[in-house]
């Protein structure tokens, strides 16, 4: 018993016809939507892993393509969802143990009591480098 492979192909190209016309008909909201969820949803599945940076950049890239193109509700739900994405996964790094480890004194010795502790400003910076950027690796 064979299966005809000519009605299996006239199958699929009758699908993909009906893809195709459904994505014709549809409001580019509901397509950005669309491609927005699955982005987010690939994003949040992997919060704490280095691969989740890719996708949350790739989301907040087409919230930004798009600003001024659809509507403002929408676009400032997306960004919303952009900023939740980058702290849960900033947070789920935290809780991972991958936040760098604060840097150890020159000469692995612990800084003597009294001895000149760094700036204010050195301590700030510090703190800011170990912020999530976009695009920032």
């Amino acid at each position: 018993m064979s299966s005809d492979p000519s009605g299996a192909d006239a199958q699929q190209q009758e699908q993909m016809r009906e893809y195709v016309e459904q994505l014709r008909a549809a409001q580019p909201e509901e397509i950005v939507a669309q491609a927005f969820t699955m982005l987010g949803t690939g994003a949040e599945v992997k919060l704490g892993r280095p691969d989740a940076r890719v996708l949350i950049d790739a989301v907040s890239g087409l919230v930004e393509a798009v600003a001024g193109q659809l509507s403002d509700e929408l676009v400032s739900g997306m960004r919303d969802g952009v900023s939740q994405l980058q702290q849960a996964h900033v947070q789920a790094e935290s809780q991972a143990g991958a936040e760098p480890a604060p840097e150890a004194p020159r000469g692995g010795q612990p800084p003597q009591p009294g001895a000149e502790q760094p700036s204010q400003q050195g301590q700030d910076e510090s703190m800011t480098e170990r912020l999530w950027v976009p695009g920032r690796d």
